[in-house]
């Protein structure tokens, strides 16, 4: 337990000693702020800071983070959001199909994702993502750092991977503003696949900008790759809006996406004997039968934020969040006829309250917080939902010792209710009732942190945490075991050199200890007759991931360097993540790549604009089969005309890699395949601000 680890209570006597009270006005320096997450970048192109109220403020030692601005992400140009999460420093992508589409990892566990302040539960995350349009977003940040307490919960909801703290970050914001102070925007490509997509978006302010509204429109249609069967056709809403004065705050956003989409066949990898296609794994070089679409695949992502300011110390915020994301899923093959497949329906939403009270006084910053999430999932194929809600409490302090050196200090504890507890599996393959109504026992986490600017070139901070998680009611374990709480000590350092504005770096080593890890350990695939447990929204033969405890040992680093060249001409981020652990290697499922390598070179010149990016990740193993080990390149030219017209053509993986990231089966029972890239793709876009 918390109270029972002596580093934590050491650390926190420490921080929580009498504080020196010094006026707002008092004159005190600040601790200078190094933005190396956008060294490199023009002022205009900086991130702007989060005040200490707002619930994604970070301490000052918290380093891990990566932002990238809607300029970024237009010279980019990427096929959608996986694209930029993909390129991000310790981050990582699954592609998993079905309705999870495909899935971020952050230093080997699951990451958290934030949409314009709202909490995306997992499974919610899973389905909204890919139905986020890369040119409806404003800026999103990588929060690598996984020792932050007040964004979210300390475990999610429902799934096998629930007993798990979020593994850091990704904070999304959708579009705010129109290029060059600009009121309006409007924008087309076709790219290769008959892909097209067209979009607007406009933003308007009054009251010498204390009210801002607006508002964006995309429509996204894809034929996809022949006989893969990867169509996209959607259609996507923004509207948000903003109203401060001296006194208040408010603010309020509306993401919505309607669409249908096919769901990408896998390419099998299984080359054992097979009963291929009636039944059995999908043979190697083989596009699997499954034919799946969703359609209606329909999302909405609600939020509101206010504030009051009662004096220049005291502020009070609260946020509320609603998120939706329902579909009808077809699970067509190529054996059945499609007109007699019925449709499954599936449903997933969370409602979020978000309270919280900052008083910021002379060099101390206390944060003291509420948060409350209720979640809902029916899964397709499945008649009885899941109904589960958390009950979170924080607390935050940062305190300046002088203008170069300051200390944090976050605690917080969880506790969720099994509204509704659905089904799970026995280790006899025999499925029984959860209990309604009952408790989970608290996830409890403490974090200390410090940053010293040594010098106006050179800082260095260190952080720590420890979380204790409850098992997850949900898990199959050997033998019907009940398995200790995990605990996680979690070490993260950094070091920082803003050198000029030609170089700047940025390292940060981790170290992470976690007791009574849950960890694959076998599956199940028939009950205790022998009979095949049945998928029942498919009919087909399925398995059950079996979980065990065992003691793991997570570590690496990642590197950046940024800056701008050849009087600011040419730009350049280079960026390098090492990742080792002690798991089993890619027996029971996904490893996380040992090396991953990104570059991106931006040369302007006049009215012209290029980008080069590349992506290098080393091979590794999942169930069994090698994945990753692949190369890719993508590189945009863009020229600016007279009129706000803007003129660009691109290339997506013009290494032509068709990489795979995630084995699906479970061998040898049911080995599917692997999704894989499309290949190179080619694209021409046309914008005008006005």
């Amino acid at each position: 337990m918390i109270r029972k680890n002596p580093v934590v209570l050491l650390l926190a006597a420490a921080h929580l000693a009498p504080c020196r009270l010094v006026s707002a006005d008092g004159g005190e320096q600040t601790l200078p702020v190094v933005v190396v997450e956008d060294s490199g970048k023009s002022d205009a192109r900086q991130a702007a800071p989060e005040p200490a109220y707002s619930r994604l403020a970070m301490p000052q030692s918290v380093v891990a983070v990566q932002t990238l601005t809607r300029e970024d992400i237009e010279e980019i140009r990427p096929r959608d959001v996986y694209d930029l999460i993909e390129r991000a420093p310790g981050m990582s992508i699954l592609r998993q199909g079905a309705r999870v589409h495909n899935f971020a990892f952050s230093r080997g566990d699951d990451v958290g994702i934030i949409l314009d302040g709202v909490y995306l539960t997992q499974t919610e995350a899973r389905r909204v993502l890919g139905d986020l349009q890369p040119e409806l977003i404003e800026s999103i940040r990588f929060v690598r750092d996984s020792t932050v307490l007040t964004i979210a919960p300390l475990a999610g909801f429902g799934s096998a991977s629930a007993g798990s703290p979020n593994q850091g970050f990704i904070l999304i914001t959708t579009r705010r503003s129109v290029p060059d102070g600009k009121r309006a925007e409007l924008r087309t490509s076709y790219a290769t696949y008959d892909t097209w997509k067209a979009s607007g978006f406009t933003a308007q302010s009054w009251l010498d900008g204390r009210a801002r509204i607006g508002a964006g429109y995309q429509h996204t249609a894809s034929e996809g790759k022949p006989d893969w069967n990867n169509g996209y056709n959607g259609n996507s809403f923004l509207l948000n809006g903003g109203y401060t004065d001296a006194r208040f705050e408010a603010t309020a956003s509306l993401y919505v996406n309607r669409a249908s989409r096919e769901i990408q066949r896998a390419i099998g990898t299984y080359t054992g004997k097979t009963r291929y296609p009636v039944s059995g794994p999908t043979p190697n070089g083989v596009l699997d039968k499954n034919v799946w679409e969703y359609d209606p695949m329909n999302m909405e992502v609600f939020s509101t934020n206010l504030a009051h300011h009662w004096n220049a110390a005291q502020t009070t915020a609260l946020l509320y969040g609603w998120t939706e994301a329902e579909g009808t899923r077809y699970p067509y093959t190529t054996t059945q006829n499609r007109s007699q497949v019925v449709g499954d329906e599936g449903r997933d939403w969370a409602q979020e309250w978000n309270l919280s009270h900052t008083i910021e006084w002379g060099s101390n910053t206390l944060k003291v917080g509420a948060q409350s999430l209720n979640w809902y999932q029916l899964t397709e194929g499945n008649e009885t939902p899941r109904r589960e809600k958390l009950y979170g409490y924080y607390l935050t302090d940062e305190y300046r010792l002088n203008p170069d050196w300051t200390l944090d200090l976050a605690l917080r504890t969880d506790r969720r209710q099994i509204v509704r507890g659905g089904e799970k599996y026995l280790s006899s393959g025999s499925e029984v009732q959860l209990a309604d109504g009952e408790w989970s026992d608290n996830a409890m986490a403490a974090s200390v942190g410090t940053a010293w600017q040594i010098n106006p070139i050179f800082r260095v901070s260190a952080r720590y945490s420890y979380n204790l998680t409850p098992t997850p009611d949900v898990l199959t374990t050997v033998d019907d075991a009940t398995l200790p709480d995990e605990i996680r000590s979690r070490y993260e350092l950094g070091l920082e050199a803003n050198v000029s504005r030609a170089f700047t770096a940025t390292l940060t080593p981790f170290y992470y200890d976690i007791k009574d890890a849950k960890v694959a350990a076998g599956t199940l695939t028939a009950d205790a007759s022998g009979a095949p447990i049945i998928d029942p929204g498919t009919g087909e033969e399925t398995s059950v991931t079996l979980y065990d405890a065992a003691n793991r040992i997570r570590k690496g680093l990642e590197l950046t360097l940024a800056g701008r060249l050849v009087d600011d001409a040419l730009g350049y981020e280079l960026g390098w993540t090492a990742f080792t652990d002690n798991e089993e290697d890619g027996e029971y499922g996904s490893e996380f790549p040992d090396n991953k390598y990104s570059a991106r070179l931006n040369w302007r010149h006049g009215p012209w604009d290029s980008t080069l990016s590349l992506l290098k990740v080393d091979p590794y193993l999942s169930y069994g089969y090698t994945v990753g080990d692949f190369t890719t390149v993508n590189l945009s030219v863009a020229h600016r005309f007279d009129h706000g017209i803007t003129l660009a053509v691109y290339g997506q993986n013009l290494t032509d890699e068709q990489y795979g990231t995630n084995n699906k089966g479970y061998p040898p029972q049911a080995n599917w395949g692997v999704l894989r890239d499309v290949g190179a793709t080619y694209g021409v876009e046309v914008a005008v601000v006005f």
